[in-house]
């Protein structure tokens, strides 16, 4: 076959072979100009981005400086805020604070404390921290003194404790957190001596805080003792009747701490207030329902005495039914809700007359209050998860029980058997 047919055997209805070369050299001659052409506008392009390139970071095109063509666009760098995109103003400024705790920033000099503090706490504010006893650590007022009370006296226990926040709810006004601490136990906490071992403990631990104006006003925190006393072997009230599940993060991917607040839908926070204030109310303070707002299959971690429910039952079962057989005639105070996308938080005093055994204690018909922290996660308009803690040693008190000299007790005997 001719050569000039191999080369334009798509256009075999040519008149005769004589038009062929100069019709494939017309072609040639403009896909060759096209290819030209195109380079040509190509590299123009590839200047002008490598000069507009330079231009935005202060540079000058030339051969012994290249252009950093990988640079992202301008539109993409995006300056974080404390707390993360979309943060309410009470997470940006308890996560601020917390940055200085967490990082132990000049903990042990209060002047300097001081001065890392004050752009977060109003002159008057309260930190209500769960010491009772002769140490006076109820709640302090101001700075100063938070420092020579609860910081102080929880550093020399357990001075570098790594602090793992996994729920930080908010609204501009208000905030909560659900945390555990992870460090060493080496000093007397509240009075009761560590092991010889000086052990690695995981401190249950929450917080409320309502702001007034851009700075926190009230502090109110809760950590677990019981179940940090049982960590150690210390038994200071009867086994709990379901096994400790520990205090672990959401069973989701809503960020961490969740819920990362951009990604929050307000509808789900409508929602989730409306549920988890009839649930608490219901739950504690009428029993009724039956535990209605949580889901069958839910996980909630209680409180150090009563353990870990895996079940709807088990949380009726081992929750409450105890609770209501031992306190009646109860009433709620309920000092800050909050919730934020699905997750809630709630502090709140019971006030109530014990007139039944509970962790062991007989009825004393005494008046008692039973502080509380709890929080929840919903999915699908049902608690899921769920986290409790309770300040025991204040209602003990309330009973008439010196809950931390009886710990105290308890370490010394367990020194002297090992």
């Amino acid at each position: 076959m001719d050569a000039s047919l191999i080369l334009n055997d798509h256009h075999a209805t040519a008149p005769c072979s004589g038009s062929r070369q100069p019709e494939l050299f017309r072609r040639w001659r403009w896909t060759f100009g096209l290819t030209i052409s195109g380079a040509a506008v190509l590299a123009l392009l590839g200047y002008m981005q490598a000069w507009s390139l330079a231009w935005l970071s202060g540079g000058v095109v030339n051969e012994d400086r290249p252009v950093p063509v990988h640079s992202p666009p301008v539109a993409l760098v995006v300056k974080d805020m404390p707390g993360g995109p979309g943060a309410p103003l009470a997470k940006q400024v308890v996560v601020g604070m917390d940055s200085n705790v967490n990082f132990h920033r000049a903990w042990n000099n209060v002047t300097q404390w001081m001065i890392e503090m004050e752009p977060w706490w109003t002159k008057d504010a309260v930190y209500d921290f769960n010491y009772v006893g002769p140490w006076g650590f109820g709640p302090s007022h101001g700075v100063q003194e938070w420092f020579y009370s609860e910081h102080m006296h929880f550093n020399i226990a357990c001075p570098d404790m790594q602090w793992q926040d996994f729920i930080r709810a908010a609204t501009d006004k208000t905030c909560t957190s659900a945390s555990y601490g992870l460090g060493r136990w080496i000093k007397p906490f509240a009075g009761v001596p560590p092991p010889p071992n000086k052990p690695f403990v995981r401190m249950h631990d929450l917080d409320f805080y309502l702001l007034e104006g851009n700075r926190i006003k009230i502090n109110w925190c809760i950590v677990d003792v019981i179940n940090l006393f049982e960590q150690v072997g210390y038994k200071i009230v009867p086994p709990a009747p379901m096994p400790s599940g520990g205090y672990r993060a959401p069973n989701a991917m809503d960020g961490f701490p969740a819920p990362l607040s951009a990604s929050v839908n307000p509808a789900d926070t409508v929602l989730s207030n409306r549920i988890w204030n009839m649930a608490i109310q219901e739950d504690y303070v009428h029993n009724t329902g039956g535990a209605r707002w949580w889901a069958d299959d839910m996980v909630w971690y209680g409180p150090g005495g009563v353990g870990t429910a895996y079940s709807k039952k088990d949380y009726r079962t081992h929750f409450l039914k105890p609770l209501h057989g031992a306190f009646s005639n109860i009433s709620m105070q309920l000092d800050l809700s909050v919730c934020e996308g699905k997750y809630c938080g709630a502090h709140f005093y019971l006030h109530a007359r014990h007139t039944g055994a509970w962790l062991g204690e007989q009825a004393t018909g005494k008046e008692v209050r039973l502080r509380c922290g709890a929080h929840a996660h919903l999915e699908g308009g049902r608690i899921v998860e769920g986290w409790l803690i309770i300040d025991v040693p204040r209602a003990f008190a309330d009973m008439g029980i010196d809950f931390f000299a009886r710990a105290r007790a308890v370490a010394l005997q367990s020194m002297e058997i090992s």
